[in-house]
């Protein structure tokens, strides 16, 4: 592989690994956020009516069922998540956004290097890829209304995170193979 189509594949895996690191880190950060907000003794686990009032309606652009259909929807995942979901997806999302930022890092170093740290890039996708399958395996152990939730979107994230591995370890091969092409040779 020639030098300047070698620094094109590097730049192009380093777009794609910050678009997706930057989908990443909304995710892991929504479902902090998520988890953080809809806990045990919150008003929808504690069976209060929902408090819909029409102007909040008006201004959300909501109808009443809409708004009564949200806080089922709150109700069920607390009714669905077994005691030890709550603090497990708290712990993976914190380091899927530690994960996340590493690759975010690592995809900007990527970038006009002349030895750029692949080696980098494997260890934070493979930590993002780890998240991925614990979080699914934890969906998998919930009930069927969070498995519904959860499991689609994680094998989506395993599906890219797998790919952008297979990408860079294949990148990380050719580099190889090329500079010991370029060592001279000892007689």
């Amino acid at each position: 592989m020639g030098n300047e189509s070698a620094k094109t594949n590097v730049s192009w895996l380093a777009v794609v690994i910050m678009l997706f690191g930057l989908l990443s880190l909304a995710s892991h950060g929504t479902e902090m956020l998520k988890q953080a907000v809809i806990g045990p003794g919150s008003s929808a686990d504690l069976g209060f009516a929902a408090d819909c009032r029409a102007d909040e309606l008006e201004e959300e652009q909501l109808s009443l069922e809409e708004c009564q259909l949200m806080v089922s929807n709150v109700r069920i995942i607390l009714s669905s998540s077994p005691d030890w979901f709550r603090p497990y997806q708290l712990a993976f999302s914190s380091l899927g956004i530690a994960a996340t930022l590493l690759s975010l890092v690592t995809a900007f170093s990527l970038i006009n290097r002349k030895s750029p740290p692949l080696r980098l890039a494997i260890v934070s996708i493979t930590l993002l890829l780890f998240v991925d399958v614990a979080g699914f395996v934890a969906a998998v152990n919930t009930g069927p209304m969070l498995r519904a939730q959860y499991l689609w979107p994680l094998l989506l994230w395993i599906s890219v995170h797998l790919c952008m591995l297979v990408a860079v370890i294949r990148i990380e091969q050719y580099d190889a193979v090329d500079s010991e092409c370029r060592k001279p040779e000892t007689s």
